[in-house]
């Protein structure tokens, strides 16, 4: 693969710069999830988005990555599963569940990704990193326990299994993530999302071929979401990639981490869930552990 060395000059601001961008672009991406998932119903939604976004991503990571190698074939195979509960969780609990409640819940996927880098090869997470993912864990719990008790003024109501739901998408997302570590060598810091995408439409188009839905495409009218899906998680990589060969992890992490807040943000504001000030203090505790899981 191409060396990242030339970019390692550039400035620092630019590279903070970078990481905003790509939270805006994945706060995006969540709410287009879920609206292409309320649009097309959620297999088809996965199947679809990342279908464009390979088309999109492979070509651009061979371009700026060079051809990738083939990783291990275990590898690839639990990489695409984990993959798949987690877009697929994540889908169904934004569409059956308040933002506001489950979002916590889903990006607590940095504590599976932990505890699956140590057993999986042999990682070393930071005091940090283990303080951050308890912070994340306590919040999470926290306002979701809130959300759902009976006294509380902002109750949203929101069904157990959304909650089980965005709590198998973070198992899912922490093994991904933990999965496309271990490929990035072989197949590059880009590379390595078109390869778990595509992998996981071996395991999706089954099901969708049992539910008849495989050569379904979306209707005209729902391309434009589908597609929205797609290219904003698409360039929240590629932002966050070009953002850590510019700056170290450390400086580009936390302010990646914004886009779980900016979609509390959209829920509350947009689509006016509720929410007690203190879920927002649960929220913030949330916030705090993803920095500090974030900066390691």
């Amino acid at each position: 693969m191409s060396s990242p060395s030339t970019f390692l000059n550039a400035p620092a601001a630019l590279a903070v710069l970078l990481a905003l961008s790509c939270s805006v672009f994945w706060s995006l991406a969540n709410v287009y999830v879920r609206r292409a998932s309320l649009a097309v119903g959620n297999l088809r939604a996965m199947f679809w988005a990342q279908g464009i976004g390979s088309a999109v991503l492979f070509p651009l990571s061979c371009w700026l990555e060079g051809w990738p190698h083939f990783p291990a074939w275990t590898d690839l195979a639990v990489t695409a599963v984990a993959s798949c509960f987690g877009y697929y969780g994540m889908s169904v609990a934004y569409t059956r569940g308040a933002l506001t409640v489950v979002v916590p819940i889903v990006t607590a996927w940095s504590v599976p990704a932990a505890v699956v880098g140590v057993l999986w090869s042999g990682d070393t997470p930071s005091q940090g990193q283990w303080v951050g993912g308890a912070l994340i864990v306590a919040g999470a719990l926290g306002n979701s326990v809130l959300a759902s008790a009976p006294g509380d003024s902002s109750r949203s109501g929101v069904p157990v299994a959304a909650m089980l739901w965005a709590a198998a998408s973070a198992i899912g997302f922490g093994v991904m993530v933990a999965g496309c570590a271990r490929m990035r060598g072989d197949l590059g810091a880009i590379g390595v999302i078109p390869a778990a995408w595509m992998a996981q439409w071996v395991v999706l188009a089954p099901l969708l071929l049992l539910r008849r839905e495989i050569g379904v495409p979306p209707p005209l009218s729902a391309v434009p979401v589908v597609a929205g899906m797609a290219l904003f998680e698409g360039a929240g990589f590629v932002c966050f990639t070009f953002a850590t060969r510019l700056a170290p992890v450390a400086v580009v992490s936390p302010p990646a981490s914004l886009s779980a807040l900016l979609t509390v943000l959209y829920g509350r504001v947009v689509l006016r869930e509720p929410l007690s000030p203190a879920r927002w203090g649960f929220i913030a505790l949330a916030a705090l552990g993803m920095f500090l899981a974030a900066g390691g």
